[in-house]
């Protein structure tokens, strides 16, 4: 019988593992403090959603250190959400600590890429992934004058958080480290859609600086997961809509393909393997992906029209492929019944050979640990390989 990581790694290699292996990325606190055990008296995000602590909130904000708040919140959560994996009994495990973010007030956060985005909190008073606003950068000027101190940072504050958290798991998980955006999220955001896309023909030389900088930080990013002990980076850079590529897949190419390619190859040269997250629908950037050294990507999502079956036939000689679990009704509101026939299909899809991993798309405030939970009992049931 293999080991998580044995399991993983061999799906990744695009061999058969003796069964299906499972990726968590449960990054909804509410579902980690349910999954742990947790009853919180106080759940950390209510002073943002009750107006009079909501006000009280807006004087404290600028008198507080929120970047060692931040830094603290961000290692125990990630600590917290691998511990939870390991409780439910996951093979591998999405993990990111990237303390980016800084309250402006009680409901609005900037990060240091020079984003703005809303506060998010559930109705329970638990924080979500806060939503992206506009971006900041407005030109060469506001770009050369954002305070990057921060930036070069985290690399060290990354190593420092998932080093520990190597130390108490990495023998029970396969961990991929992450981070929080990528090369082409961030520059765009950090700008705003139309504003990026002007630029990309008439500043393009700009644009290319700024990729440049993001490339040499992210290139440190592996660098200091490498270093924490973790085998895996797990790289997450949205790249489509449901519709298909955000960009003409030739423009993406020419702005990040040389990027992605120090990404990846920074990563094998320290023995990891590297997977890319994007959402929507990749069909037309599969090739490219692998071209990138990929060894696998993930969300292959079916509410945007993306079918295992047709992934595995076009790329799965050359990626391994990662997700197509649905979070909008399948992990959220279906019968058993319902997950397990998802599952069974998904594997019946994808498996052969090797080069599938069992997960959710994506993250869902509304994700139901119950159907988590049957969705784990179900690759036991469906994923199993016949010995050789």
């Amino acid at each position: 019988m293999m080991t998580s990581r044995e399991r993983v790694l061999a799906a990744l290699e695009r061999r058969e593992p003796d069964r299906v292996p499972t990726l968590d990325m449960m990054y909804e606190l509410g579902n980690i403090n349910k999954i742990l055990g947790r009853r919180l008296v106080l759940p950390t995000g209510l002073p943002f959603k009750n107006h009079f602590l909501a006000r009280l909130t807006d004087l404290i904000v600028p008198h507080v250190n929120t970047d060692l708040v931040m830094n603290k919140a961000m290692e125990d959560f990630a600590h917290d959400l691998v511990a939870s994996a390991v409780k439910l009994g996951y093979d591998a495990v999405w993990v990111m600590h990237s303390p980016t973010f800084r309250f402006s007030d009680s409901r609005s956060t900037y990060d240091i890429y020079g984003r703005s985005f809303d506060v998010q909190v559930d109705e329970k008073g638990n924080f979500l992934t806060p939503m992206y606003r506009e971006g900041l950068i407005g030109g060469r000027g506001d770009w050369d004058a954002l305070d990057k101190k921060q930036i070069f940072r985290m690399p060290a504050l990354t190593y420092s958080a998932l080093s520990k958290i190597s130390k108490e798991f990495n023998d029970r998980i396969f961990i991929f480290g992450s981070f929080h955006g990528g090369l082409f999220e961030i520059t765009w955001q950090c700008m705003g859609f139309e504003r990026f896309i002007l630029a990309s023909r008439r500043e393009k030389e700009f644009v290319k600086r700024m990729i440049q900088f993001y490339a040499d930080y992210y290139c440190l990013m592996v660098e200091a997961i490498a270093a924490a002990g973790l085998p895996g980076v797990l790289y997450p850079d949205d790249l489509a809509f449901r519709s298909g590529p955000m960009l003409n897949p030739r423009l993406l190419e020419e702005l990040y393909g040389d990027a992605y390619r120090r990404i990846t190859s920074t990563a094998h040269a320290l023995g990891m393997k590297v997977v890319m997250h994007t959402c929507g629908n990749v069909y037309a950037l599969l090739d490219w992906l692998a071209d990138c050294g990929f060894d696998g990507v993930h969300g292959l999502e079916p509410t945007a029209g993306v079918e295992l079956a047709k992934a595995k036939e076009a790329i799965g000689d050359r990626l391994c492929l990662v997700g197509n679990i649905d979070v909008t009704h399948i992990l959220m509101d279906a019968s058993k019944e319902e997950v397990f026939e998802a599952v069974r299909v998904a594997i019946g899809d994808a498996a052969a050979g090797g080069g599938y991993i069992v997960a959710q798309t994506n993250t869902h405030p509304k994700i139901s640990v119950q159907r988590l939970e049957w969705m784990l009992e179900a690759v036991e049931q469906y994923g199993g390989y016949a010995p050789s």
